[in-house]
């Protein structure tokens, strides 16, 4: 059963992978309304969830719909790519909202983990950086 769960989430992770590519080559490209479709359709595909309801909630009862800290990570990643795209248009209060909300998942998935991540510790550093510098004057 343990397989089985792993082979699923390293399918999610590259299926998220591919998707944060076409969402980070749209925002360059400034299709930021075609970016942000993206980012709506790939938490359906990856957590069968509509993203809006994901951003809205808090990130325990995130983390309680979702249980696995990988998909935490790979959710904080997709809000992470949003708020990239938000601050590319200049929303400043919705940019801040999804770096904190990816801060606080991060942080569930990281109390869920049996062992430290660095790569789940790195994400966090870079959350909060840039969260910092939002709010540096």
């Amino acid at each position: 059963m343990a397989g089985i769960r792993e082979d699923y989430i390293e399918r999610m992770i590259e299926r998220l992978v591919a998707a944060l590519a076409a969402i980070l080559k749209a925002g360059k490209s400034q299709k930021t309304e075609e970016a942000l479709d993206l980012v709506h359709r790939t938490s359906l595909s990856l957590f069968g969830m509509e993203y809006r309801m994901l951003i809205t909630i808090d990130a325990g009862s995130v983390a309680g719909l979702l249980e696995h800290p990988e998909k935490l990570k790979a959710l904080a990643k997709l809000v992470s790519a949003e708020a990239e795209l938000l601050q590319q248009s200049g929303d400043t209060e919705g940019v801040a909202h999804r770096l904190g909300h990816a801060l606080a998942l991060l942080e569930e998935a990281r109390r869920r983990r049996t062992k430290p991540d660095a790569e789940l510790e790195e994400l966090q550093r870079s959350v909060r950086d840039r969260l910092t510098r939002l709010d540096a004057p």
